[in-house]
């Protein structure tokens, strides 16, 4: 098998179903993410990553989010009431995570805090959570279908993105021998190459 064909057949086995890049608006009209916006995203995710060097041994994606000040709650800690009272000011109309504003009750100051449904396996999980996530990072304010889709497209990068890391290091064999800056210009150029193509 070749590794191409390997990499497509483990990232088919562990990445959970997901939302596809299309969803029909209320009005029954389609909406598929064009193209420009779909390498935004890409590229915004292969930054935050890499930014947060995604490809050392010891990187925790859910560390990640809370070095940026937002806060990680698996649904189980949750009451039941309180759950259902977080997910009424949800960001999100996904059903397996919720993104959240709130007042710090000390401060006052307007915290971010994403909760996931944590009854799935690690993966589906990490979906979940790099979703909720994709919200923030795209400073989405209100709920609508297109962010759904763009929430659902920056996921699925950054969980391919780890996946592939953890399987065949890629970045940090890509750092090591050409330097941090190469990996994102790298991806950058091959974006821009099918672009033109």
């Amino acid at each position: 098998m070749e590794e191409a064909e390997c990499i497509k057949d483990i990232i088919d086995k562990q990445l959970p179903e997901i939302t596809s890049l299309h969803a029909t608006m209320e009005d029954g009209k389609p909406y598929v993410l064009p193209l420009w916006r779909m390498n935004e995203i890409i590229l915004l995710a292969i930054e935050t990553l890499s930014d947060m060097e995604y490809y050392n041994d010891d990187f925790d994606y859910k560390n990640m989010i809370q070095e940026q000040g937002i806060k990680i709650k698996e649904f189980s800690s949750f009451a039941s009431e309180n759950l259902e009272k977080f997910k009424n000011v949800s960001l999100s109309l996904w059903n397996e995570g919720v993104c959240a504003i709130f007042p710090d009750p000390v401060t006052g100051e307007q915290c971010r805090m994403i909760a996931y449904n944590d009854s799935h396996n690690d993966t589906e999980c990490m979906q979940i959570v790099f979703h909720e996530f994709a919200h923030v990072k795209l400073h989405h304010t209100q709920q609508s279908i297109n962010g759904e889709v763009e929430a659902t497209c920056f996921a699925l990068a950054m969980s391919v993105f780890v996946i592939v890391e953890q399987l065949f290091h890629v970045g940090k064999i890509v750092v090591k021998n050409c330097g941090k800056t190469y990996l994102v210009q790298g991806i950058k150029d091959v974006i821009k190459q099918k672009e033109v193509a």
